[in-house]
């Protein structure tokens, strides 16, 4: 049996609103840091960097925090254009989230003390009190996930079946996220 491309539907469900925070909420804790893209220059190139995630994810509102310094290329690029992307990577547990958003550079000392950590030191260490200190705030409007539940066994079992009977395997769940 030969699948025609308009057969596969790669994407399983369309989340919104209420919904797609619970999802986001659920995933957001098991990745520890977050590919970062911003939009570089005039002419639409794109840079990518990791960053650490701060602050508690199972309580994910819509907001997402990472620290800066001041003088970085991804503060002007983000004062530039605001419009930010987020990758997200953890091959241990088969999860993977693509998250857009508009970013804003805040200075506020009291945001900074709540979510700064003895390993956000190791990049800052001077602390809350270095002038040049920025939180990026990054709050979501949308995205994509992929995941599989059953891990390696579920994608062994998918590939299986594909081979035996010629049909391309489901291993995982996908979908998007309106917030």
């Amino acid at each position: 049996m030969k699948i025609t491309a308009h057969e596969r539907d790669e994407l399983d469900e369309h989340l919104t609103a209420d919904a797609a925070i619970a999802k986001a909420r659920r995933l957001l804790p098991s990745f520890r840091t977050a590919m970062l893209v911003t939009k570089g220059s005039e002419t639409g190139e794109l840079h990518m960097r990791p960053m650490g995630l701060q602050g508690d994810l199972s309580t994910f509102g819509g907001t997402l925090w990472f620290f800066a310094d001041d003088r970085s290329h991804k503060i002007r690029e983000i004062e530039r254009e605001p419009r930010v992307y987020l990758s997200f990577q953890n091959e241990h547990e088969h999860r993977y989230l693509q998250l857009g958003g508009t970013a804003s550079v805040v200075t506020d000392r009291a945001k900074m003390r709540e979510l700064f950590t003895l390993e956000s030191k190791a990049w800052f260490p001077g602390g809350v009190d270095d002038p040049h200190l920025v939180l990026i705030r990054i709050d979501v409007t949308n995205g994509t996930f992929w995941e599989s539940p059953g891990g390696v066994v579920h994608v062994l079992a998918s590939l299986t079946k594909s081979v035996v009977t010629g049909i391309p395997g489901k291993s995982s769940r996908s979908g998007t996220i309106d917030l």
